[in-house]
């Protein structure tokens, strides 16, 4: 009977031991049920509207036929979703560390370099092709700079000293011996803001050396919103925004300037002054993209009946899809889909004030971030109150890459909300 008792003894003890070294790397706790409806909600009418749009440009241009860019795309969201529930049960506190600087950084960067120097296009070089398969390496890079960012903000948090906004407030975090060293030598807040600014600025370089040149936009303006929430001082902020808006001043009075970095930038910021062609770049997409708009009326056209998606818009699946949003649900329509996005991002910014961890916090305010500031450059596009950029709208846009990075984010957002729900119990 000792024996027996003794055996049950070690049993049960390795199999606290086995729990206890998951429990490091898993959650058991609940995720935020909200979020993630509304996530379905976004991706369902997101693929239907991709589809209405794409359909009869699909039936001309691909060899798939009209279903072509439905298909692929929800091959992509199907993986996307399997790959969203197993991240919410990863604790994404391993990324707060080595997964993140020393393997998801370096490797994002090579990717990034890799498709700089396998592409033969010099306006295009943000792709990586295998066969029919493509990756674009620069929306991984989006994530990359929230979580680089987060990471050195939160081993920065007492040099900063005061996070602004709802995010919760930082807590003295645990530094390795590398970390401490790094800590040691950024004592000052100026030091440690000119390090972050560093790091965008590197960032946004490499995307824009790849000549994606709405993702080094959007990326900047990322890192810059990361930075303020962090609490970086304002007149660093001020200062650089003083020297943003003089340059985008001086493009936008002489933009021949930018024939020294790339004749397809100069072009597009010169149609969009000029409304007409400008070198190889028309202002066709954009006109037919205001047609649109303005055709939907109050409550649209309906479903499946936009006319401009047929052959007028310029592959209206991707970029240009809102448009198309528009003219087949109308004003209501749109607005309808726009504060589904405003209450998905509130959602968002609930669960980063509900955590107890500031890293977690850092990381699901920056995915808001991005899906906020993404939404807001779109519509900026389509409606001819930016140059055309090539923004795409989240969860509607084609592409494959975007769609299943997008949705590992939301596995990352519901990750944290488990954390949450876990220091709630």
């Amino acid at each position: 009977m000792k024996k027996e008792a003794a055996k049950k003894s070690v049993t049960s003890e390795k199999s606290k031991g086995k729990n206890a070294f998951l429990a490091q790397f898993f959650h058991s706790g609940s995720i935020d049920g909200i979020f993630c409806c509304i996530v379905f909600l976004l991706f369902g009418i997101g693929i239907i509207m991709m589809y209405s749009a794409s359909y009869a440009y699909a039936g001309t241009n691909a060899e798939g036929g009209a279903g072509h860019y439905f298909r692929r795309q929800l091959l992509w969201g199907t993986l996307g979703l399997i790959f969203m529930f197993i991240i919410s049960k990863v604790d994404y506190r391993i990324l707060n560390g080595k997964l993140g600087v020393v393997f998801m950084m370096p490797v994002t960067i090579i990717l990034m370099f890799v498709a700089l120097l396998t592409n033969s296009d010099e306006s295009i070089k943000r792709w990586i092709r295998i066969g029919s398969f493509s990756f674009q390496p620069s929306e991984l890079m989006k994530f990359v700079t929230v979580l680089i960012l987060a990471y050195v903000i939160c081993i920065l948090s007492d040099t900063l000293k005061t996070p602004r906004g709802k995010v919760c407030t930082p807590k003295r975090v645990k530094l390795s011996k590398f970390e401490k060293i790094f800590y040691y030598f950024i004592d000052t807040a100026d030091k440690a803001s000119i390090l972050l600014l560093a790091i965008v600025a590197i960032f946004t370089l490499i995307v824009l050396i790849g000549k994606h040149l709405s993702g080094a936009i959007l990326i900047f303006l990322i890192g810059m919103s990361m930075l303020w929430l962090g609490g970086v001082p304002k007149r660093w902020i001020v200062l650089v925004a003083v020297g943003v808006t003089a340059a985008v001043t001086l493009v936008v009075a002489k933009p021949q300037i930018l024939t020294i970095f790339s004749d397809y930038a100069y072009e597009r910021i010169a149609v969009w002054k000029e409304k007409t062609t400008v070198g190889s770049t028309t202002y066709w997409q954009t006109w037919q993209s205001l047609l649109a708009i303005g055709s939907g009326g109050p409550f649209g056209l309906g479903l499946g009946n936009s006319k401009q998606k047929l052959l007028y818009i310029p592959e209206p699946q991707n970029d240009f899809v809102f448009a198309v949003v528009c003219e087949e649900l109308g004003f209501v329509g749109a607005i309808i889909i726009l504060l589904i996005f405003a209450v998905l991002i509130i959602r968002g910014f609930m669960i980063a004030a509900k955590t107890t961890d500031y890293f977690g916090a850092l990381l699901v305010s920056g995915i808001m971030l991005h899906i906020g500031l993404q939404i807001v450059l779109n519509i900026a596009v389509i409606t001819d109150l930016i140059p055309n950029t090539g923004i795409p709208f989240p969860f509607f846009s084609y592409g494959g890459t975007a769609l299943f990075i997008l949705l590992c984010e939301m596995g990352v957002v519901l990750s944290v909300s488990r954390k949450s729900y876990l220091d709630k119990e």
